[in-house]
């Protein structure tokens, strides 16, 4: 069940973005949706300090415990579902801009391909983006979701996970992370040129986790070691197999090679 968002952080956000605040919801994402198909249009933010069936990729569960950020973002972009492959990256690389705003080290927050976030080498922040399209010429509308780490964090997930608190010792509130996170979006998606993802592609790529090592590959149908090279033009993960042979990913989940792998992807 869905309690009533019980304040309107509207004024701390950029402007012409909106936001509404739950203690508890379901799901962020939900809410989004609902937002859309009521045949709002406005962007607007979604917030809640728990969630009782938030979600990750592929169906999975979010844990989402109060004190952590769970939010989502709705909008209508005029872009064609064609141009949506840099999001995902512009995005995590807002959540690594607030991360760094809030206090954390730089040089200790990357970015895991394809949507995670890491401090120190530990997962962080989860990204899930949805979307819509009745036609290739447009999207019908977005919904990025976000949870970010700020309190606590699973101890039981695949991927070693941690808190901000935990890396930095500082305790901040959804309002101060909500408040950097809306102004970097906002200002990353105004400076995003269409058709044009080599800058994206460049400063992801400076920060990203693994580049260069070689990692466990956990695709739909297997399972191999390789070494990640980069992006490529589509942002798919080039890799290094062992036979000398370079091979494109476009959907899995990496791990430190010896460490825990998730039973399917």
């Amino acid at each position: 069940m869905t309690e009533f968002p019980y304040d309107d952080w509207t004024g701390a956000m950029p402007d012409g973005v909106s936001a509404r605040y739950y203690g508890r919801c379901d799901s962020t994402n939900t809410r989004a949706s609902d937002y859309l198909v009521g045949g709002e249009a406005k962007p607007c933010w979604f917030v809640a300090s728990e969630q009782t069936a938030g979600r990750a990729r592929r169906g999975r569960a979010w844990t989402s415990n109060p004190g952590n950020l769970f939010t989502s973002l709705a909008f209508l972009p005029s872009i064609r579902p064609s141009d949506l492959g840099p999001l995902p990256f512009i995005v995590a690389l807002s959540v690594r801009d607030t991360f760094i705003a809030l206090g954390a080290d730089p040089a200790a927050v990357k970015c895991k391909w394809p949507n995670d976030l890491l401090i120190n080498e530990k997962k962080a922040c989860g990204i899930l983006i949805e979307s819509s399209a009745s036609a290739q010429s447009a999207l019908d509308y977005v919904i990025i979701g976000i949870g970010m780490n700020l309190l606590h964090s699973p101890d039981d997930a695949v991927f070693e996970a941690t808190s901000f608190k935990a890396e930095t010792g500082q305790t901040v509130s959804l309002q101060e992370a909500m408040t950097h996170l809306a102004a970097r979006l906002k200002y990353r998606l105004d400076d995003w040129t269409l058709g044009d993802f080599a800058p994206i592609a460049a400063e992801w790529t400076d920060c990203a986790w693994g580049l260069g090592q070689t990692r466990m590959i956990n695709a739909a149908d297997r399972q191999f070691e390789a070494t990640l090279i980069g992006l490529d033009e589509d942002g798919g993960l080039r890799a290094l197999l062992a036979t000398g042979e370079e091979t494109t990913i476009v959907a899995a989940d990496i791990f430190p090679v010896g460490g825990k792998v998730s039973e399917g992807y």
